[in-house]
């Protein structure tokens, strides 16, 4: 398709969804999908920025320079970040194409035998989304999960669109990192049955605490080989369905001072990342 700047007009109000189209916003998103193999289409620049990176891929796409301020008022919002880009969507994979291989590389691992961030008996390890609704919160938990070492994401009903360009912000273009999933309860239904362990972070009465739940898991991994481990977050409001927590194996719960309520789902899903998936 041809560029035009007005493909980028409003885009405060603007769903690319369906158009197999997303937007990329500020230098270090851009970076991160040319980095990843994504296709871009054509980028506006502000003329008072640096764009010295652009200068590696003159040629590959159009490029149209702007006033910084005609170009926010053409995107409809203010930004300091002085480019936007208009890509090509990546097509979300399925969970159903997921099998429990024991030899599968954690995301970072760079040599086959050799675990991930140094952990002994490293074993694939997924974070699963449920209706967390909040763009930017689901970009930012995609960003700790490509930190702290998954294989990938997958993403449960009522979820936010991880190429939204909010998500995509909030991720620093993370989401292209590593491989992102769609998933419903009879996807995790099958996973239970295949042998992967799912653990629900919930506040039920049969969660176990964070520290000692990582350590049964260490204890039991040290016994027999680590099964492929899928942790689900789910809304901060209402938490998990039924239906998903009685298809988990385990829930863990972070113990908490009084008088707290509760913890944003980004916070909350990290340190149960950094304890069960580098474990």
């Amino acid at each position: 398709m041809e560029f035009k700047p007005e493909l980028l007009a409003n885009l405060k109000d603007k769903d690319y969804s369906k158009t197999g189209l997303m937007v990329l916003e500020g230098r270090i998103v851009i970076e991160k999908a040319l980095e990843c193999g994504i296709e871009i289409l054509g980028l506006l620049r502000s003329i008072e920025s640096d764009n010295q990176w652009l200068k590696a891929h003159l040629g590959k796409f159009p490029v149209v320079t702007m006033d910084h301020t005609a170009l926010c008022a053409l995107a409809g919002f203010k930004f300091h970040h002085g480019a936007l880009a208009l890509a090509q969507r990546p097509a979300l994979k399925s969970a159903s194409e997921l099998q429990p291989e024991p030899g599968q590389l954690v995301h970072g691992q760079s040599e086959p035998g050799q675990p991930a961030h140094g952990q002994p008996n490293a074993a694939p390890s997924w974070l699963c989304l449920w209706n967390v609704t909040d763009p930017s919160n689901v970009g930012a938990l995609i960003r700790s999960a490509v930190g702290l070492g998954a294989t990938g994401v997958l993403l449960g009903e009522g979820c936010a669109d991880p190429y939204y360009r909010k998500a995509l912000r909030a991720s620093m273009g993370n989401a292209f990192s590593l491989p992102l999933y769609v998933c419903d309860a009879a996807a995790l239904q099958a996973l239970a049955a295949r042998g992967f362990e799912l653990v629900a972070a919930t506040l039920s009465a049969r969660a176990q605490p964070l520290p000692l739940a990582a350590v049964k898991s260490e204890a039991l991994n040290s016994e027999t080989p680590p099964r492929p481990l899928i942790l689900i977050l789910g809304n901060e409001g209402f938490g998990l369905p039924a239906e998903i927590t009685a298809i988990c194996s385990r829930e863990v719960y972070i113990p908490m001072s009084t008088g707290v309520d509760s913890l944003n789902v980004v916070v909350a899903g990290s340190i149960c990342m950094y304890a069960l998936i580098r474990r």
